[in-house]
């Protein structure tokens, strides 16, 4: 553990956790690991850490390593933020991943900012496997997948952070746990890349318009770009239908969205479309016709502070409380006119269901 002034003053800040002495170290790796990076559970995505995993930031708590050699001054604008276990406490900072999701599973309740589901984040619990169900990372940068993984023999008995997992047989809890040992085995969202025959076809991370999907492959209508954010689905798949075709992907559970914060309320935008947030857990479907296809789904909407705390404290606004309904048909909705599509083509329509097959990924 690193105990110099400044370290101890900007870990405690962090964490929001006056109890903490210091910095934990890595106690994991080889020489060149263990005891000379930060420790991969406690800091996961700062740069210092033993191994990368998705978009690394040098935080204050490195910058004050630096100044506390006396070897540097450090300027502290220039630092990149945490979001990794920001304001999460002492728990968070000090006790396992296993304690902490016990303990956050036995708070969890109908609440939306706290439901099962969420309230053991930044850790996760979701097998990766097919159909993929992907979430979004804590800060909603980028879509994600849990790296929870099955690994051929039982994890020593320290890092065996379950007793139960949704969908694994009791007795298996043992052979379940992150992909990524430095981290303690403890299982968390992660950046990855799409894939196709060994090749990149792009990224998850939201901000990069790059990774916008392929327009034939947009099936749920994302637009990645500076001003996007990662958003939950719904648990049902997305469909696209025509008067002959349904097409269900396989793989959804979250995608990238633009957004902005208006009049104290968060905005998701889908298309040309403007979608109101009026509570945090709310249900927005989505009913768009493009390129003759009608797309079907539906977004969760976070708490609005999630995203818009920051920008309405610089212009002096909040965000308005989260009791409120939205108004009887307030949001736009296509449908599909099959009636006077048949009347001009064959009188026998043949209804095809095509299930698409996700495109093979690899975390980093």
């Amino acid at each position: 553990m690193v105990v110099t002034p400044r370290v101890t003053a900007e870990v405690r800040a962090h964490f929001g956790c006056q109890d903490l002495e210091g910095a934990e170290l890595e106690d994991q790796g080889e020489d060149g690991t263990a005891l000379t990076h930060w420790e991969k559970r406690v800091f996961e995505n700062e740069a210092m850490t033993g191994t990368h995993t998705q978009n690394p930031v040098y935080s204050r708590i490195t910058l004050a390593l630096m100044e506390d050699t006396g070897w540097y001054s450090a300027n502290y604008s220039m630092a990149q933020e945490l979001g990794w276990g920001r304001g999460l406490g002492c728990d968070f900072a000090m006790k396992s991943c296993k304690e902490w999701i016990v303990t956050k599973t036995a708070k969890s309740s109908k609440d939306y900012d706290n439901d099962p589901r969420k309230s053991i984040h930044p850790f996760c619990n979701k097998v990766k496997r097919d159909p993929l169900q992907t979430e979004c990372t804590d800060d909603r940068s980028s879509v994600a997948l849990c790296n929870l993984v099955e690994h051929p023999t039982p994890l020593p008995k320290q890092y065996q952070n379950f007793d139960r997992i949704p969908n694994v047989p009791r007795g298996k809890e043992e052979y379940y746990g992150g992909s990524v040992s430095l981290a303690d085995y403890c299982p968390y969202n992660q950046e990855f890349t799409w894939r196709a025959n060994n090749t990149i076809v792009r990224g998850s991370h939201c901000l990069y318009e790059d990774n916008n999907p392929h327009s034939k492959k947009n099936f749920a209508l994302e637009k990645y770009g500076s001003n996007s954010r990662c958003f939950d689905h719904t648990n049902q798949m997305w469909e696209e239908r025509t008067c002959k075709q349904v097409r269900q992907w396989q793989h959804w559970g979250s995608g990238c969205y633009r957004y902005k914060c208006e009049a104290g309320r968060l905005h998701i935008m889908v298309t040309n479309y403007t979608y109101t947030c009026y509570h945090a857990g709310q249900e927005i479907a989505i009913r768009i016709m493009q390129n003759e296809w009608l797309h079907k789904g539906a977004l969760i909407c976070p708490p609005c502070r999630d995203l818009c705390q920051e920008e309405f404290a610089l212009r002096g606004e909040h965000c308005k409380p989260g009791d409120e309904h939205p108004p009887a048909t307030f949001y736009h909705r296509d449908k599909l006119d099959c009636n006077n599509a048949a009347r001009s083509k064959a009188p026998s329509l043949a209804f095809l269901l095509t299930v698409l097959l996700p495109v093979l990924l690899r975390l980093r």
